[in-house]
């Protein structure tokens, strides 16, 4: 039998209520998940286009330029390095990280990398040294050597440079060629005088200074000892090159 005086009590309750752990449990989780979303990029995309900006193009703009348009999107600038880039003119921006058209949060800074232009080398004093000295001395100018050319000249040692171009002084963009101008072995003589010589002699004469006797045609002159030189053709002093003939006429009579 039971007694009728007992009653039942029903378990002590919780002094937490369970809402309010499911409300913890939640916080936590969302907590959580916002922190992974920040680490891989993606937390504008949770908090939604107010909280995201898109990377402008600041290619080619100078840093103050860069500066203020990215600033109008609450972004901000770092300048990384600099390079040298042909295509870019010196202090402007030459590449950019995030790229272009890039979403990103609010307050995230842009790095940019500034142009320092083309170096430009002078070209140096080359005039009087061997092709082989030239050479190396505009290697370490920062240039290079272009197509040599040979010319005669009469004062400057065979073989050495005489002329560059451009000439010694001129500012090139670094690795630009430079064209060596060579003093060749002169070939050009200057032909004596053998008028009044005999033929003989004169035939001596030229083959010393380097020429030989050419044609030989003899006339008839009166006032003129025989065997004389009369006429000579190239004439005294003309420029010709060595080994070449001399034509002469020779008084036949006497």
């Amino acid at each position: 039998m039971y007694d009728e005086d007992v009653q039942y009590q029903p378990p002590p309750r919780s002094p937490i209520p369970a809402a309010v752990v499911t409300s913890l449990v939640t916080t936590v989780g969302v907590f959580f998940a916002l922190r992974v979303a920040e680490d891989r990029g993606l937390l504008p995309k949770f908090l939604g286009d107010s909280a995201a900006a898109e990377v402008p193009s600041i290619l080619g703009m100078r840093a103050e330029q860069a500066r203020e348009i990215l600033k109008g999107r609450e972004l901000w600038l770092a300048i990384s390095s600099e390079k040298e880039d042909a295509q870019v003119p010196a202090g402007s921006v030459a590449s950019q990280n995030p790229m272009p058209g890039s979403q990103v949060a609010r307050g995230t800074t842009v790095q940019a990398v500034i142009s320092r232009g083309i170096r430009q080398v002078q070209v140096p004093d080359l005039v009087g040294l061997t092709v082989e000295e030239a050479m190396r001395r505009l290697f370490a100018a920062g240039l290079q050597v272009g197509p040599s050319q040979t010319q005669p000249n009469a004062t400057a040692a065979a073989g050495t440079v005489v002329q560059t171009q451009p000439a010694a002084g001129a500012l090139l963009a670094a690795n630009s060629p430079v064209v060596l101008l060579v003093s060749a072995a002169a070939t050009d003589k200057s032909i004596p005088r053998v008028t009044g010589m005999r033929l003989a002699k004169a035939r001596e004469l030229l083959e010393q200074a380097g020429f030989k006797l050419g044609k030989v045609r003899r006339i008839v002159d009166g006032e003129e000892a025989g065997g004389v030189v009369l006429e000579q053709k190239p004439p005294a002093g003309t420029a010709a090159e060595a080994g070449s003939a001399v034509d002469l006429v020779v008084n036949a009579g006497g």
